[in-house]
């Protein structure tokens, strides 16, 4: 099901949109099982340079990015032609003592347009304890303000960026969801999240979806994923789709594109590039 005018009105006047029904509960039980599995196998929740450009080693993410009532509510917000240009998973686990800091994604992401749409699917219920994303309504409207970085070890944040002026804490709203449901919001939307200080682990997949017109502008080459209609511009270099989760195809692949990601996020750093990505915990929610 589509957006209604309303909600179409909402998220262009507070910059964000939940909760929206995505899929059932049931597969948001298989995705978080298909993870857990992995996570068995390796000894550990995905960590580092894994939880970025999720989809180019997790054949579940990049079916899920396709999946159609997601795309459905990507395309009333931004048109017919879509691309996926990166994925986020985003454990948290119980007792986690890290946080998020108040940011903007597009303070750090190199595009230049702010026709960007995170799509950010829970897999399992999500709410105050467990450390829900915080949204302040209308923020969205401010245009990119300044940010500086703090690389606090306790911040997840790859830089531990901080937006400088004062936040009311007061006027944040709670985006708690429950499993298989998802929240909408704006490039721009200043967003935070507190520890996870309940007993049980916080799990949810984010998608940013772009139009083909937006551009790169802090490197010379970029990559993301048509998934819908046309790309016209050839602004973005086409990816590879895994055929099997952490295939050495598709490792060897998520490398040399992660190294990219790297160089955007931590432009202007010693630490620019995937060594970066491995050192932080990489993310925004």
């Amino acid at each position: 099901m589509t957006l209604s005018v309303v909600e179409t009105k909402a998220y262009w006047d507070e910059g964000f949109l939940f909760p929206k029904r995505v899929i059932s509960e049931d597969e948001a039980a298989s995705c978080l099982a298909e993870l857990e599995s992995y996570e068995d196998d390796t000894g550990g929740p995905v960590t580092g340079k894994w939880r970025y450009k999720s989809h180019l080693v997790f054949p579940w993410i990049n079916q899920l990015m396709r999946q159609s009532q997601i795309l459905v509510l990507a395309k009333a917000l931004l048109g017919n032609d879509l691309m996926v240009w990166t994925t986020h998973l985003y454990p948290k686990e119980a007792g986690d003592g890290r946080f998020i800091s108040w940011h903007q994604d597009s303070a750090h992401w190199g595009l230049d347009s702010n026709r960007v749409l995170t799509i950010w699917v829970a897999l399992t219920k999500v709410n105050a304890e467990n450390g829900c994303m915080r949204m302040l309504p209308g923020s969205h409207k401010k245009g990119i303000v300044p940010h500086r970085d703090t690389w606090d070890q306790d911040n997840i944040l790859t830089r531990g960026q901080t937006i400088t002026q004062k936040i009311n804490e007061k006027d944040a709203v709670r985006v708690e969801l429950k499993a298989g449901e998802a929240s909408l919001h704006h490039v721009d939307m200043f967003h935070a999240s507190n520890p996870n200080i309940s007993t049980s682990r916080r799990v949810g997949v984010a998608i940013r979806y772009i139009t083909p017109a937006a551009r790169q502008t802090r490197i010379d080459e970029d990559y993301a994923t048509l998934v819908c209609g046309q790309d016209r511009f050839g602004h973005f270099k086409e990816e590879m789709a895994p055929k099997a989760t952490m295939s050495s195809e598709a490792v060897a692949f998520h490398e040399r594109v992660a190294e990219l990601q790297g160089k955007i996020y931590l432009a202007n750093t010693n630490r620019a590039g995937i060594t970066g990505l491995v050192e932080t915990n990489v993310g925004a929610d």
